[in-house]
């Protein structure tokens, strides 16, 4: 099933461009509300990477249980590498924080 909004529809919850305007053919991330307050989210865990290196579509699955969230991360971190190294460091959110920031934003908007 997916979320419908608008004429949108995505298979992710999380999809992030639902709260991006579209413009001259990218989204624009900076002023993203999403993004901006995905910031402000408290830190609830850190995630150490051992043992070699680690994709960040597995940190997500191993950490949420879905892989979707890849790029959450990438964001709330401001590391976009797709391969993170021995003894990186990433900050997590929680998820109940996450879901209040997307329903709340998702209220606000004129979206659905």
């Amino acid at each position: 099933m997916g979320f419908y909004m608008r004429a949108y529809n995505s298979e992710e919850k999380y999809d992030i461009s639902r709260f991006m305007d579209y413009k001259e053919g990218v989204y624009d991330v900076i002023d993203s509300p999403f993004i901006n307050r995905l910031r402000q989210l408290p830190t609830v865990q850190y995630y150490y990477v051992n043992n070699g290196y680690r994709e960040i579509d597995l940190i997500s699955q191993q950490v949420y249980g879905t892989p979707f969230l890849a790029y959450v991360i990438q964001f709330y971190n401001g590391d976009f590498r797709e391969v993170f190294p021995e003894d990186a460091v990433l900050k997590l959110f929680s998820l109940e924080n996450l879901n209040e920031l997307y329903y709340e934003l998702y209220a606000k908007s004129n979206i659905g």
